[in-house]
């Protein structure tokens, strides 16, 4: 039996590695979902549960999932280090010859949203731009699909680049367990029901 490429041993190390995060960054994203596109109802009960919490929360899990999708997109190599990215394993892909045209079509794809993204993280998230601050300027907003668009590409990368390192795909995208915010949500809905109206006769 012919030993293995080292190569490939070493890539599906760093895939493995690299599938882990793009799990926490899909759990994050998740977690905003259920917590604020929930909607009119699940709006209203975070309104009269906590809302100042809400919203700082929501602040927070945003800037977490931009910078998270900005990490595992950002280049191969920051100076001089190695990074644990899309990039570095499309060249590890390549030396090994297991770098398809559809594994390039989508990697594009993700790369096209990191640059929407990118100036939040710049000015934003990672640093504090004066004049951005200043202006008031929000810099990531975009569209809902866009989001949907970039977390499906995610899926179809980590299961095109598992089959071709010989791990095999994983289907992450639900990511629902006990003591989720979906239970959190199911018990805040019984400790603090919505007012009931009361009819009144004239």
């Amino acid at each position: 039996m012919n030993a293995e490429d080292p190569r490939i041993s070493a890539l599906r190390e760093k895939f493995s590695h690299f599938r882990e995060e793009c799990i926490w960054l899909t759990n994050c994203y998740n977690l905003y979902k259920a917590l604020y596109e929930g909607g009119p109802e699940t709006d209203a009960l975070l309104h009269r549960v906590a809302p100042a919490l809400f919203i700082d929360l929501n602040r927070i899990v945003i800037d977490h999932i931009l910078l998270q999708i900005c990490k595992i997109t950002d280049p191969a190599k920051s100076r001089g280090q190695q990074n644990l990215t899309l990039a570095s394993l499309n060249e590890d892909l390549q030396t090994v010859n297991l770098y398809s045209p559809e594994i390039e079509l989508v990697s594009a794809d993700l790369n096209a949203y990191r640059e929407v993204i990118k100036p939040a993280r710049d000015k934003l998230i990672s640093h504090l731009d004066w004049k951005t601050v200043r202006d008031g300027q929000s810099l990531a907003a975009h569209a809902a699909d866009e989001v949907n668009h970039f977390f499906a590409g995610l899926f179809l990368y980590t299961d095109l680049v598992g089959e071709a390192c010989g791990i095999g795909p994983l289907d992450y995208r639900v990511s629902a367990c006990t003591g989720d915010a979906i239970d959190l949500l199911r018990f805040l809905h019984q400790a603090a029901p919505a007012p009931s109206s009361t009819a009144h006769r004239g």
